[in-house]
């Protein structure tokens, strides 16, 4: 039985050495997904460090007061704001398309704001927070965006 306890003891010891100490704060544990790459321009800098969340064939520029917030926009359709990945964001991922009640629990010091894609909600803007939108009908994920 003590060389089970060792065991356990030295995997949780070399687990907790792989995890970053932001992800030891926040109670993160989610495997790294490979996020989607549209074919973007970019004319920020910085550039942003991800571009998932821009829609294909869009233009990447820094907002004009601020260039910590990127804009995408495509021709004819409404501007794509990014803030960061302040929140982990880009670690969910994975769950655009799942059902709602595949999304865990967020972890202990997070701030998560879920809502259907349509319905009304507060404009204000915490970096921090993960917003995970959903499709009212079918209650799927349709984003999830710091914001």
């Amino acid at each position: 039985m003590k060389s089970l306890t060792a065991i356990g003891g030295c995997l949780a010891l070399f687990v907790s050495a792989c995890t970053s100490s932001d992800e030891q704060q926040l109670g993160i544990s989610s495997p790294p997904v490979k996020l989607a790459e549209p074919r973007v321009v970019i004319e920020a800098d910085p550039a942003p460090p991800f571009t998932y969340w821009a829609p294909e064939g869009s233009t990447i520029r820094n907002h004009p007061r601020n260039p910590a917030i990127w804009v995408a926009q495509v021709a004819g359709q409404p501007q794509r704001y990014y803030y960061g990945d302040q929140c982990q964001a880009s670690r969910y991922q994975h769950l655009l398309g799942r059902p709602l009640t595949e999304m865990p629990d967020p972890p202990k010091e997070a701030v998560w704001r879920t809502h259907c894609s349509t319905c009304a909600r507060t404009s204000d803007l915490g970096w921090a927070r993960m917003n995970i939108s959903y499709d009212e009908d079918t209650r799927t994920i349709v984003e999830i965006a710091c914001g």
